[in-house]
Parts: structure tokens; C-alpha cells; sequence
């Protein structure tokens, strides 16, 4: 019997790529399925970045550990010019992927993670594949699922004995829900209060439906916030496998941990991806219309799913940003108990066999098996031919949806026609 590390022998593949593989599966054979389970941007990388690529693709150095100096600058430029944080490029880190760097740093910290209900999927799984302490704090549909000060300082006060690390995301994958300034300013009290450190995931922040970027709480705490972006969702570039992470002043002497865990572990990200990086972080004036016109596209989708499915009864999280909602079947949960169906995973499992509608169960975001919430990730669609059509868009969004988005379409009115069936 080979033995390993039973923290990773527990962990299951991540409940996003599963969902994926599985639709892509049944797609294969030929079968209809409306996908709203799974998170990639469905937009084209923008032409600049690609042109940028090829120019260094036969770059085949290695680079600094902690990254090519020019990209840190630039990422540096864009965090005070475009998200408005404060950080010096010697503080800024690249890593393959947000996802790397933020387990990295799981790896490195010690004490108890606090993770909001209604959070990532991988972010727990980091931390029980190094036998982390965690704590899920209690959020509230009410609140679009985003934790309160008040939550967080009634933990803290309890456990103050214990070095605390909080991982916030802002836009939120699952929900789509924006921290505004005024809730951030209140956790950010509570932080400095109890030295609480925070991961803050802004890999969504120029995803935004009434803004440039979304607020960060590193502008009400930088004392002990770390910052966590990347390539793969502003930029539509999840395959290039680029994030970066900057450390803030407070937390100066993990440098040289930082560095000597990277280049033990993946040593530097890839060469002709780092050149392509700088030109986008530049976000120069038509990658910036580029982005805004984009999110303009996801708000159109999204305002339509969730018009729709309240008018049915179904309580849904207001997208603020990124490309996902919460739904959710409370209203209906005795109809569904008296066919049988106990459980978030049996109800998605109903609705993938009679519906063809592919949705993530709230579960694999910390939600309890009996409480009937999903995500719904609304990106099922050609982004480059809705990009080209979005030009001679007439404001009519549902005859917009209904011939350049069908899957969103025929999708969200399978979940419709399956709330009519039960009533």
C-alpha cells in the first residue's frame, strides 16, 4: 500500500474543471446542456496581448523568481492608477496563477483562516491540504451573502488569543455581489482592532457594472492586507496562467520566505507570458474600452437571468461584477422535499437529468447540503461574435439574448419552466 499525505488523498477534484469536464462530455455526445456551471471568460484575448505574446514567444530564458522587473513596475502603475492601492514593485510577486500564489501564502501563514460563506471553491481545499485551522463565518442572502463587521468582530473577539487570516473576494465568485467602500471601511476597522491579516482576491476588479474597478480593501487596511490579481478574468486569459500578488508594508519580512518557497516550487512563470503581461497591465485606452465593453455585455446577461428568475420566485444575488448570482430554491423547498429531493447535489442533479441545466450546488461554497442555493455562472456564449453583434445593439435585451446568447437564453428558461412544473 503506497502511503501519502491523507490531507490531499481527501481532497476531491475541484468542483469548477469537474463540472466542466462532465457538460463537455455529455456535449460530445451530441446532447443538448445548458452550462452555467463553469467560469471562464467567454471573450477573446484582446489583440495587443496576443500581439505581445508572439513578439517574445521565442524568449526561452528564465526570469527572476519573483518575477520580470518590468512587469512588477507595471503592475505597480496599474494598481495606483487603476484600482487605486498603494505598492512598490519590490513588493509585487508573480506566480502562475492567482490560485498558486494564494496557496502559497496558505502555505506560509499560520494560525486560524476565516473564510466567508459563499467563497471559492479551492479556497478551503488549499487549507485542508496542509491540515489548516479554518472557520466558515455566517453570511446572509439578505446581505448578498457578504460578510458583516459585526460577524467577523464577534469571532475575533472570541478567539483573540490566535493569529487570524481572512480571504475576502471582491467581485465574489459565487455571488457576483461588490463590497461597497462603506463595508469594507467597517471590516477594515474591525482588522486593524484584532491585527487580522487579509487575502484580498481582486482577480475580478476591473469586472465591474457601474464602475472602473471595484473597491479595495487595501485602501482602508494596507497595514495587513495582501492583494491577489491576475490575467486570467479581467483579461480573459485563464490558460496564460499569470497572477500576481503585492505584500503590504506590514508584512515586509515574508519576502525572502516568498522567494525562497518560489523557487523551490515552480521556480518563475514562463518567459514570453510575463512580456505579454506588461502590455497588459499598461491597460492602455483600448484595452480599457476593450474590458468596459465587455462588462457592459455581462451586466446586459445578467440583469436578464436575474429579472427572470425572481419574477418566478427564485431568490437571487444582484451581480455587481465578475460573471456569476446565487439562486436560489428556498421558496420551493417542500414541493421539492415531497419528490424526494433533500439536498442542494440531488436538486442539481435533477436539474442537469431533466433540464439540461448544468448549475454548481451551494455546497462546494460552504453552504449547509439542505440549503438549496447554486451558482449560476452566465458566461455560455460566443464571446467573440457577441462582442461583434454588441455594436448594433438596440437595448432590447432579451431579443439580444435570445439570437447572440441561446444557450443563456434556452437555459434560464429550462429553470423556469421547471419552477412551473413544480407549481
Amino acid at each position: 500500500m503506497i502511503q501519502v499525505n491523507k490531507h490531499i488523498q481527501d481532497l476531491k477534484p475541484s468542483a469548477t474543471l469537474n463540472i466542466n469536464q462532465k457538460v463537455k462530455q455529455i456535449r460530445s455526445r451530441g446532447e443538448t446542456v445548458y452550462h452555467f456551471g463553469f467560469g471562464q471568460s467567454p471573450f477573446p484575448i484582446h489583440d495587443s496581448i496576443t500581439t505581445a505574446l508572439a513578439i517574445h514567444v521565442k524568449n526561452n530564458n528564465y526570469l527572476p523568481t519573483n518575477g520580470l522587473e518590468l512587469l512588477r513596475d507595471q503592475i505597480s502603475n496599474f494598481l495606483n492608477k487603476h484600482q487605486e492601492i498603494q505598492f512598490d514593485s519590490d513588493s509585487v510577486f508573480i506566480g502562475p496563477g492567482s490560485k498558486e500564489l494564494l496557496y502559497q501564502t496558505i502555505l506560509i501563514l499560520e494560525g486560524v483562516f476565516l473564510i466567508p460563506k459563499g467563497s471559492w471553491v479551492s479556497y478551503l481545499p488549499q487549507i485542508k491540504s496542509k491540515n489548516g485551522n479554518y472557520e466558515i463565518l455566517e453570511t446572509l442572502f439578505k446581505n448578498d451573502f457578504k460578510l458583516t463587521s459585526e460577524v467577523l468582530e464577534d469571532y475575533c473577539k472570541k478567539n483573540n488569543q490566535v493569529q487570524k487570516t481572512l480571504i475576502l473576494n471582491s467581485p465574489n465568485n459565487p455571488t457576483g455581489a461588490v463590497y461597497s467602500d462603506e463595508e469594507l471601511k467597517s471590516l477594515a476597522l474591525t482588522c486593524k482592532k484584532h491585527n487580522v491579516i487579509v487575502l484580498s482576491d481582486e482577480i475580478y476588479s476591473q469586472i465591474n457594472f457601474s464602475k472602473n474597478f471595484s473597491p479595495s480593501i487595501a485602501t482602508y487596511y494596507p497595514e495587513l492586507t495582501i492583494v491577489f490579481g491576475g490575467l486570467s478574468k479581467v483579461f480573459s486569459a485563464g490558460g496564460y496562467r499569470l497572477g500576481f500578488m503585492a505584500l503590504p508594508k506590514g508584512l515586509q519580512e515574508l519576502k525572502s520566505i516568498y522567494t525562497s518557497l518560489f523557487s523551490e516550487t515552480f521556480s518563475a512563470v514562463a518567459s514570453p507570458i510575463q512580456y505579454a503581461a506588461i502590455t497588459a497591465y499598461k491597460y492602455e485606452y483600448s484595452l480599457q474600452n476593450y474590458v468596459k465593453e465587455s462588462s457592459h455585455i455581462l451586466k446586459i446577461v445578467s440583469e436578464y437571468i436575474h429579472a427572470n428568475l425572481v419574477s418566478m420566485g427564485i431568490s437571487c444575488t444582484k451581480p455587481e461584477g465578475a460573471f456569476y448570482m446565487m439562486i436560489g430554491f428556498e421558496n420551493f423547498k417542500d414541493k421539492l422535499q415531497s419528490i424526494g429531493i433533500q439536498t442542494s447535489n440531488q436538486l442539481a442533479n435533477y436539474l442537469l437529468e431533466n433540464y439540461s441545466v448544468a448549475l454548481l450546488p451551494s455546497t462546494d461554497f460552504y453552504f449547509q447540503k439542505d440549503e438549496f442555493f447554486f451558482r449560476l455562472a452566465f458566461v455560455d456564449f460566443n464571446g467573440e461574435e457577441v462582442l461583434k453583434a454588441f455594436k448594433n445593439f438596440d437595448g432590447n435585451n432579451q431579443e439580444f439574448i435570445k439570437i447572440h446568447c441561446p444557450s443563456i437564453y434556452y437555459g434560464t428558461q429550462q429553470i423556469m419552466k421547471c419552477i412551473n412544473h413544480l407549481i
